[in-house]
């Protein structure tokens, strides 16, 4: 079968009319499309946190019950947020703000007396490492997982006397 151009003029322009019409009625609806995509994918890791105690790994923290993480923006970095609680239902609540500079800042809590710094690895991942005056430290990893609604939380602590102890916490939005 062979293709023969058309004779009239008027038909081509008037079939990229309509062709170009039906793009300009598409345009509005990508960019509305591409728009939500980018303020969903820009919540990233703020709001509510829980974790998910079936697919958490707890070595070391038996007593841990439920543990909440939340993730606010701040004008100078984000406000992280702590909140555990204990198999005999006690709530310890610790929030601090992450500067993102790598700097150290002094840091207290009851048991550590020192400096926090923070960082980010990539556009997906933060460290916040915790040094004690006693020689004691804690390296939060928190990332987003590859599920839209996870975020993984890897804590490593070095405790007195050399023990180590490693967690993997997975967390879901609430």
């Amino acid at each position: 079968m062979l293709l023969q151009p058309s004779c009239n003029p008027l038909q081509l322009v008037l079939a990229q009319r309509s062709v170009h019409a039906s793009l300009m009625r598409a345009i509005p609806v990508l960019m509305l499309i591409a728009t939500c995509r980018a303020i969903c994918s820009a919540e990233g890791p703020f709001g509510a946190w829980k974790m998910n105690p079936a697919r958490s790994t707890l070595s070391g923290d038996a007593h841990l019950k439920s543990l909440i993480v939340r993730v606010e923006e701040h004008a100078k970095g984000e406000v992280f947020t702590l909140e555990r609680i204990d198999g005999a239902g006690r709530t310890t609540t610790a929030s601090t703000i992450l500067y993102f500079d790598g700097k150290p800042r002094d840091f207290e809590e009851p048991g550590c007396s020192g400096s926090q710094s923070s960082r980010r690895v990539d556009n997906q991942t933060v460290e916040i490492l915790r040094k004690c005056a006693s020689g004691e430290w804690t390296r939060f990893v928190r990332r987003l997982a590859a599920q839209p609604n996870e975020l993984i939380l890897d804590i490593t602590e070095q405790q007195s006397g050399g023990r180590r102890v490693e967690r993997r916490l997975v967390l879901e939005k609430q």
